[in-house]
């Protein structure tokens, strides 16, 4: 059985895609079974969306980085309802 720590780091990165079946199936298992697990992978998606829709919607940096922000902590304090 895999450890949260390992969970976490497989789908935060780019590893999950290159692991082998049964790690893969065991991260689904892993999921299944932790909710804080589950939370985290949400939150990622959330985050992962944000970046790629923020570049459409602010005009400079500054601007991107205020609108993710707040766009982030929008769609967490969603997810978390």
């Amino acid at each position: 059985m895999l450890h949260c720590n390992e969970v976490t780091r497989l789908c935060a990165s780019e590893d999950i895609r290159r692991a082998s079946f049964g790690k893969r199936m065991a991260v689904r298992l892993h999921l299944m079974m932790c909710s804080s697990c589950q939370r985290y992978v949400r939150e990622l998606k959330v985050i992962g969306d944000a970046v790629r829709g923020i570049s459409r919607e602010a005009p400079d940096d500054e601007a991107r980085a205020d609108a993710l922000i707040r766009r982030v902590l929008s769609d967490t304090a969603q997810s978390d309802e």
